[in-house]
């Protein structure tokens, strides 16, 4: 069925199979089953919507409005919201339930949530357990001596990142699992000692690889498996390669620019997979592994009969539309941030740890069960709009809801982007969907200016050998050479450098980061034809891009 999107008015497609999930998903309240909507909005205008509620990246100095104590947080100081730091957060210093009220069914849903959203106070900083002297990180756990990294658990010694698990020693990277002593690296796992790669798989001691599976001492190349002393796919001695390396000098700022733009060219003459991914079967989308009957589905790993995922990761089944997390997760839709054990979790902002059956709510978590438009509960049962219920009126009361809920075409989506607590151009939504200051002020969207005392002058001008930078950098006002906006070098950051004989960047971390987004592919598939063996495939490369695309069997026989 063939439907137009309410927002950009674009066409999508919805399924039998998409139909069936959606009352697969429907709540039962008060013996009723109260069915999800077919969504409204196209797949592109849905993870819009979500994304623009997460600000991951961009951090802040201010007061904690109960312990009145400096913190980091990603809420900067100008908002008027309440911000507490974690540990008042997750204290006994203040009762969510405080907060409780009724439910108006003269107005609609997400008005009223808004006034309640807007109330509660908010988490400064999502810190998950005990970090060791990593206080510039947010969304991320278990870390020591990390600096600016988002979005994941178990590092030491990492400094630039988003998207990781098992990290030691990496810098500025971008979804990497398991990996040592990696630099500029985008989706690769076990890998050591890689410089300026991309989807590689169990490589080391290389740089400027892409789509390699364990190589070692290689640079430049593209499509290899298991090859050693390798340089643009070409076999060299170990002598040859070893004096051609030392003649390249990457410890040299401009030779790695040089050095990139060669490889870029390389890059695209070569045959490129229709589809990036390992041990999967009927999926589609790109950088799934592991995984089955799931479709438009990118950087995922382990989900089963899911649709429309983004950055899911870790056991999870029948869910659509959910961007980020994962893990034990089932029959949830509509969520940003959803996972841990999350069972039946519809319309949702960062809710999961073994909590179900929770419906358009935020922070709701730890166990959490039967909760219905509510903000920051923890350990909580049978609320609405953060008031308590008895289990009877709670099933009764949300019933009306949900029915109020579908005449006012509300019940099923995510918040609208009017109600973020950020400004757009602070979350997410900025990186896969740009707009300007002008464009949100006429959507109503929220707008963060950027502090002009951030603009400085630079105070030392970078050599280009990082034998040559001193520890006078630290500390020093640096403009990135992108932007323009100011930036600085730490001192574990340079120390960094020097060990892995790496020059000191010319940009900021939100360029950097931009870059490396950039190295992917858009989230989106075209129908093409193989160009080896003229199969119909659907893929990430649009038809008018120059690389060559080949289906998975003509991709095997050539790297074979």
């Amino acid at each position: 069925m063939i439907k137009q999107c309410k927002k950009c008015q674009a066409d999508y497609n919805i399924t039998e199979k998409d139909q069936e999930f959606y009352k697969k998903v429907s709540p039962t309240f008060n013996g009723q089953v109260f069915e999800i909507p077919e969504p409204i909005l196209c797949p592109d205008c849905r993870q819009q919507r979500r994304q623009s509620f997460r600000n991951e990246f961009n951090l802040y100095h201010r007061k904690c409005d109960l312990c009145k104590n400096d913190f980091i947080s990603n809420y900067s100081s100008d908002k008027s919201y309440k911000v507490y730091c974690p540990a008042c957060y997750f204290g006994d210093g203040w009762d969510p339930l405080e907060y409780g009220r009724d439910f108006n069914f003269s107005r609609p849903f997400f008005q009223q949530f808004k006034e309640l959203y807007d109330d509660v106070p908010k988490l400064g900083l999502i810190a998950l357990g005990d970090n060791e002297n990593s206080d510039y990180t947010h969304d991320a756990y278990r870390l020591k001596n990390c600096y600016l990294t988002f979005d994941g658990e178990q590092a030491k010694d990492c400094y630039y990142g988003e998207t990781f698990v098992g990290l030691k020693d990496c810098c500025d990277f971008l979804t990497l699992q398991m990996c040592e002593l990696c630099y500029e690296c985008v989706n690769c796992k076990d890998c050591y000692n890689l410089k300026y790669s991309q989807f590689c798989f169990n490589c080391s001691d290389s740089a400027f690889l892409v789509d390699c599976i364990g190589c070692k001492n290689c640079f430049g190349c593209a499509n290899l498996h298991r090859k050693d002393y390798y340089i643009f796919n070409e076999p060299h001695t170990k002598e040859k390669y070893e004096e051609k390396m030392k003649f390249l000098e990457l410890h040299n700022y401009d030779n790695v620019q040089k050095a990139k733009e060669i490889f870029q060219k390389f890059n695209i003459e070569q045959f490129k997979k229709e589809f990036r991914g390992h041990m999967n079967e009927n999926v589609s989308g790109d950088n799934v592994h592991n995984s089955k009957g799931s479709d438009f589905c990118f950087d995922c790993d382990s989900v089963r009969d899911c649709k429309f995922c983004t950055n899911v990761q870790l056991s999870s089944n029948d869910c659509y539309d959910i961007d980020i997390w994962g893990d034990r997760m089932s029959l949830c839709y509509n969520g940003e941030c959803v996972g841990a054990g999350a069972e039946r979790i519809i319309g949702s902002f960062y809710c999961g740890f073994d909590s179900n059956n929770l419906y358009h709510s935020i922070f709701c978590w730890k166990g959490s069960h039967d909760i219905f438009g509510s903000v920051g509960l923890t350990k909580k049962s049978y609320c609405i709009f953060n008031k308590q219920y008895s289990k009877e009126e709670y099933e009764k009361l949300a019933g009306q809801i949900a029915e109020h809920m579908i005449k006012t075409n509300e019940f099923g989506q995510f918040f609208p982007i009017q109600l973020s607590s950020f400004g757009y151009n602070e979350t997410v939504a900025q990186l896969f969907y740009p707009i300007n200051k002008f464009e949100a002020k006429e959507r109503k969207y929220q707008w963060q200016d950027k502090d002009v005392k951030e603009y400085k002058s630079q105070t030392y001008k970078i050599p280009s050998e990082i034998e040559d930078v001193t520890d006078e950098i630290i500390g020093q006002t640096l403009v990135c050479e992108e932007c323009g906006k100011n930036y600085k070098v730490v001192e574990q950051e340079l120390l960094y450098y020097k060990r892995m004989q790496t020059p000191v960047p010319h940009k900021c971390f939100n360029c950097r980061h931009i870059d490396r987004y950039k190295l992917r592919n858009p989230r989106k598939l075209w129908d093409r034809k193989c160009d080896k063996c003229s199969a119909e495939i659907k893929t990430t490369y649009s038809p008018e891009r120059p690389e060559k695309v080949y289906c998975e069997k003509c991709y095997l026989k050539e790297i074979n």
